[in-house]
């Protein structure tokens, strides 16, 4: 039989007040019928061994875990967030298992998270990014809204899919019918893309980009890059305070570029080394990826051919077109607080 719900002070006090002043056992229990007429008499009964009308501790098993263990388990972890299990366990000269450790960091509301992926940074990277906050720290909102975010990015067949989550419990997932398949393993179709945005509610289409045939590798170049600034930018940036940016690829900083830039008096905001988490267009490509198979689903078990490439392609480019306006316009508000945030790291990483 399962236990019933435990009083809470307040009933209890009201409980032992009305018996105080006179009420019996059954009159009490006809004022409160959802609670048994055994319980109203031994929470009388119990009254002089409880404090405010909460329960006494109940008997157990003693704790292995002292608080001189808890306090050395603590202060490990605040020395070396990234200690082992194992290490943990020897803290504790091994009197419990892990999973007793688990439990206790649970009550102190502490859990361990997978590490986050970031470009490595050294000295000299975090003094440029340092520099470049400093410079742009006097932007308002209204000036980022006038800075164009670009970006490539490759759309493979299986990558970005969301994870989905269920209430069945992985044991009973297949019989029920709830696992999530796996995307086609192996080599999958894809293309490379670029795009650009400005929180002024403008964008470009999302544009292939396709390699250079008499290049070695027959990938993408500088002249590709060049051909399709020529094509975009005039255009995009028709207004003389806009500010284009991009990142420090070899394909967007070799000569060629740099002279067609110069060519069309387009100004240029200098771009710190490794620092895609202070370009806010690279958030835009994980909500692509998912709305690609929002819309096309099947992609996932489709052939891996031309046809399947064709598809993926316009599907792309029709999930960036039915990104919403509030999306691009959000994450230009958002570098007021990257440049600060910049400021705050003197240069080093940043939780965006």
């Amino acid at each position: 039989m399962a236990r019933s719900k435990e009083l809470t002070p307040a009933i209890r006090e009201r409980i032992c007040e009305l018996h105080a002043i006179g009420w019996g056992y059954k009159r009490i229990h006809g004022r409160y019928p959802y609670i048994p007429l055994s319980t109203i008499r031994y929470t009388v009964t119990k009254e002089k061994e409880r404090r405010d009308g909460v329960s006494k501790p109940r008997s157990g098993r003693p704790k292995k875990l002292t608080e001189a263990d808890k306090d050395r388990l603590l202060t490990a972890i605040h020395g070396d967030p990234k200690t082992t299990a194992q290490d943990l366990l020897t803290e504790v000269d091994h009197k419990v298992k892990y999973r007793s450790i688990q439990r206790l960091l649970n009550a102190e509301n502490m859990r361990k998270w997978r590490c986050s992926w970031r470009p490595y940074l050294k000295e000299e990277h975090a003094l440029k990014r340092l520099d470049w906050a400093f410079r742009y720290r006097h932007f308002t909102p209204e000036d980022w809204a006038r800075v164009f975010w670009s970006d490539e990015c490759t759309v493979e067949r299986g990558i970005g899919v969301r994870r989905e989550w269920t209430f069945v419990r992985p044991c009973d997932q297949p019989r029920k019918g709830q696992c999530q398949g796996l995307p086609s393993r192996g080599k999958q179709v894809k293309q490379m893309f670029w795009a650009a945005f400005c929180g002024a509610a403008r964008r470009t289409g999302l544009i292939p980009l396709f390699g250079n045939p008499e290049a070695e590798r027959r990938g993408v170049t500088s002249l590709v890059i060049e051909e399709l600034y020529r094509q975009i930018l005039p255009t995009l940036i028709s207004n003389q305070d806009g500010i284009f940016q991009y990142d420090n690829a070899p394909t967007h900083t070799a000569s060629v570029v740099q002279r067609a830039l110069a060519d069309m008096d387009i100004e240029v905001m200098e771009w710190p080394p490794y620092s895609p988490d202070l370009n806010p267009i690279e958030n835009l490509w994980a909500l692509l990826k998912a709305k690609i198979y929002e819309l096309r689903p099947d992609l996932l078990h489709m052939p891996n051919n031309d046809e399947t490439k064709d598809i993926l392609v316009a599907t792309a480019q029709q999930a960036w077109n039915e990104l919403e306006i509030r999306h691009f316009e959000h994450l230009s508000e958002t570098m007021p607080h990257r440049v600060e945030a910049i400021i705050e790291s003197q240069g080093w990483y940043t939780p965006y």
